[in-house]
């Protein structure tokens, strides 16, 4: 497999004159080589803005890992100039242009004219484009999947430390630095650095793949009532809830018939594969949710069935 091909959905419609749009969708084509790549569909016409006519293109940058089969896109909060966007003009005119991310960052600035300030000055047209953007990551990753991908990487923003989380993750990201009452800013700030030079984003994995223990993992859940490791990945994948389901949900070695805990879930270190084995430091470690009886046992393999998202981390012992 080479490349892929498929439509992605982009905008509902929108009355909202003098400004119409009609719903459509892209049509897109990735290489699969290794490499990172810039995908630009061929301008449509969408709509109109007066009597002229309104045209979309967008831009996907992202990077293909054959090894593995994942792609890795900049995810709806990350804040690179690497994100989705959609670039819209008035007749293809070229100083009448208008291009948007959910972050805005790298977006040229572009002198006012007409078409800008009628986007800058009307808020659900902002929001339908902000909309469309996010909605247009969703089914990508979504699309990237079903085409036979294993696995996407959205890169984002590492999680903020502060005074309240100071323990959880100290205790998950620098378990042997000397404990405090209360954190002073160096402490605080060390912290952030770490967890920035560990936290690489998050993972959707295919349904079925495969995977395995980390051996020698840091134990989890914390003690002292800490249960970090899950609570990171609520946060970074599940909408901060918990989930009700072993991500390998009574599946053992390929097959069901595996009998899963149903409650005590912990988020386990995996590795993609069907045998657990030690990661060296600063190798890739994904956080999934698992039950006890996964997660105490490195002589089986597991099944992506539930909770599909993950979070991915450089492995630091």
């Amino acid at each position: 497999m080479t490349k892929i091909t498929f439509n992605l959905p982009l905008f509902n419609p929108l009355n909202q004159p003098p400004l119409m749009l009609r719903q459509h969708t892209v049509p897109v084509e990735l290489k699969l080589v290794a490499g990172e790549h810039l995908f630009t569909s061929t301008p449509m016409e969408i709509g109109n803005f007066f009597h002229f006519k309104v045209f979309s293109h967008i831009t996907i940058p992202y990077s293909y890992d054959p090894d593995m089969q994942y792609v890795t896109i900049c995810g709806s909060d990350d804040t690179s100039n690497k994100q989705l966007a959609i670039h819209l003009s008035l007749e293809q005119h070229t100083k009448l242009t208008s291009s948007h991310r959910l972050n805005g960052t790298g977006v040229a600035a572009v002198a006012p004219h007409m078409w800008t300030d009628f986007i800058d000055n009307t808020p659900v047209v902002k929001q339908v484009i902000q909309t469309a953007i996010r909605g247009a990551i969703d089914a990508l990753v979504v699309q990237l999947l079903d085409a036979g991908v294993q696995g996407v990487i959205q890169t984002g923003p590492a999680p903020i430390v502060n005074p309240d989380n100071y323990q959880d993750y100290k205790a998950m990201f620098a378990p042997k630095k000397a404990d405090v009452e209360q954190p002073s800013l160096d402490d605080i700030f060390e912290i952030q650095v770490i967890v920035d030079s560990t936290y690489a984003g998050t993972i959707t994995w295919n349904q079925n793949y495969s995977f395995a223990n980390i051996i020698d993992s840091t134990s989890d859940p914390k003690p002292t009532g800490y249960n970090s490791w899950i609570r990171l990945w609520a946060d970074k994948c599940h909408g901060g809830s918990t989930t009700t389901h072993c991500s390998s949900y009574n599946y053992k070695d390929g097959r069901p018939g595996f009998d899963c805990n149903t409650s005590g879930f912990v988020g386990g270190h995996v590795i993609p594969g069907k045998k657990a084995q030690k990661v060296a430091t600063g190798g890739d470690a994904y956080i999934f949710p698992i039950c006890p009886r996964h997660n105490s046992n490195d002589n089986i393999y597991m099944s992506s069935r539930y909770n599909p998202t993950g979070v991915k981390l450089k492995y630091r012992g």
